[in-house]
């Protein structure tokens, strides 16, 4: 969710149509307004976190670091927020206008100067949050030592700080300014060399600058990603050869799979990149050190079935839908009301309207995905590591002649459905990520009929929602694949499913295309 408002940010500064300049003599209350505002809000949850630190054995410091942390989640949803009103309403984007004019406003030095203030607010949020995840930190170090898990001290500020700036900041503006940087050097160079002036010349060039320099980035920024992330390959083990045979079996071809070296910070896997040679699997080493060789196979099986059905192809064109269809509604409205294209207040409520359009449709794909990706994890995992009889039930018989001839690593691991000890395994897997990361498993108990409705329940719901919108939460997952496990006909019916949800994507992108035909983009 955070790369996500921080694409935001850009998404912000992008849309701002840079027609006004403004000097800081004409608007210094409103810009003192705007910084002043992200200076406070860091200043306060900073003193909370402080608090909440020094009463860090109260009996009911769980339950008030959860409320912190949920605070904190909405102050980074406030961030771009206010973010948007400084850039339209404030004088923030007209100051930065002026000061290097309009042409460069949308251009990376522009990109860089308008969104520095939001980027400062995120980064000083760190600083808030640090005393109080410390402390929960400090409390898990006697239950790690009673548990005989490998023991670590919280990092130093500097090491925390460095680590959120690699994983948050740094893995989300690398490629946006990768992209911003290729997109002018092309649509400068268009210009130049072939004197393209005319202002609809002029926005197709732009328009193809912008999509070449996206599909250039999105294929091979994996390779400084990796770098970004402070990775390294992993050691030569008999776990690495395991990991390495679920990729043969699944015939997917990959670069290298890397330990993500988190300082002992982040217990994830990941998998970054579409072309073979661009491709990396991540393991963290937080889960090196605390999950068990069949654990994290399970969870490399996961990342694997994100590969095996090609989701990020089918994010790809997802966003290529998007675009077009969020570009043909600004158009048809432009054209029957033409008064929302001409003033600032119209564009910021298409801007906003296709955000949350983005984010309320890209987390039901995300959603989708995920579950795909866990039912194929469990697949995998009961196809070469469940029980002999259930491994026979789930096979056909071509694969069944394959087993007797002693070559089921040949077979891959197409099995039918979910078995009990996939599904098993898997959600064992998925349990000790949630509780290497502090995140809460099963559903928070339930108040009275009188508390239901209290502002902080509420604010607790939407925050848990908010922060399970991309991936589902922890609990559900596990409880849909034990359903998966039991009941063989749910697996089919869920494949159905994916494959109207892939086709609806098809026709979506037909659409796009017949769309841009008709607009003159091509």
């Amino acid at each position: 969710m955070s790369r996500i408002l921080l694409l935001v940010l850009f998404l912000v500064w992008l849309a701002w149509p840079g027609d006004q300049q403004w000097s800081i003599a004409q608007q210094w209350p409103w810009l003192l307004l705007f910084i002043g505002f992200y200076v406070l809000l860091v200043i306060l949850l900073g003193l909370w976190s402080r608090v909440l630190a020094r009463r860090s054995d109260s009996a009911n410091f769980h339950q008030n670091v959860r409320r912190f942390n949920h605070t904190m989640f909405a102050a980074r949803i406030i961030v771009p927020a206010w973010f948007a009103v400084g850039v339209w309403k404030l004088g923030w984007g007209p100051l930065i206008a002026g000061g290097i004019g309009n042409n460069l406003a949308g251009k990376l030095p522009g990109v860089l100067l308008g969104t520095f203030p939001a980027f400062a607010a995120w980064m000083g949020l760190w600083w808030s949050q640090y005393p109080a995840d410390r402390a929960v930190r400090e409390q898990s170090f006697w239950s790690d030592w009673e548990n005989q898990l490998p023991l670590h001290q919280p990092p130093p500020f500097r090491s925390y700080f460095a680590m959120n700036l690699r994983l948050q900041v740094l893995f989300t503006i690398v490629p946006v300014l990768l992209w911003v940087a290729m997109r002018d050097i092309i649509s400068v160079s268009s210009t130049h060399y072939f004197h393209w002036t005319e202002d609809r010349l002029q926005q197709r060039v732009d328009l193809a600058a912008s999509a070449i320099a996206a599909a250039a980035v999105f294929l091979l920024v994996p390779k400084i990603l990796r770098r970004v992330l402070n990775t390294v390959p992993l050691p030569s083990s008999p776990l690495r050869s395991r990991l390495e045979q679920l990729c043969r079996r699944a015939k997917v071809r990959y670069c290298d799979i890397l330990l993500w070296q988190t300082q002992n910070n982040i217990g994830n896997a990941a998998v970054m990149g579409i072309l073979p040679r661009m491709r990396y699997f991540l393991i963290s080493d937080v889960l090196m050190e605390r999950m068990t060789d069949d654990q994290i196979e399970a969870v490399f099986a996961h990342e694997l079935g994100h590969i095996v059905h090609r989701h990020m192809g089918w994010y790809a064109v997802f966003l290529i839908v998007l675009i077009v269809l969020m570009m043909a509604t600004a158009t048809a409205l432009a054209e029957a009301f033409p008064m929302i294209n001409q003033s600032h207040a119209g564009i910021a409520l298409m801007m906003m309207l296709g955000t949350a359009m983005f984010l309320l449709l890209f987390g039901a794909l995300s959603r989708s995905c995920e579950r795909q990706a866990d039912v194929y994890a469990a697949r995998i995992m009961e196809a070469t590591k469940g029980p002999a009889a259930s491994a026979e039930a789930l096979l056909n018989p071509r694969q069944l002649s394959a087993v007797a001839a002693g070559s089921v690593e040949k077979i891959g691991p197409d099995v039918q459905w979910v078995g009990p000890y996939g599904a098993a395994l898997f959600s064992s897997a998925l349990e000790h990520v949630a509780v290497i990361n502090n995140i809460p498993i099963g559903n928070h108990a339930t108040p009275s009929a009188r508390a239901r409705f209290r502002p902080a329940h509420l604010f607790d719901s939407l925050v848990d929602m908010a922060n399970h919108w991309f991936h589902g939460s922890i609990a559900s997952r596990m409880s849909y694949l034990q359903r998966l496990g039991v009941e063989p006909r749910l697996t089919a019916r869920f494949d159905r499913a994916m494959f109207a949800l892939y086709g609806t994507l098809v026709f979506g992108f037909v659409l796009a295309c017949i769309l841009c035909w008709a607009m003159g983009l091509f």
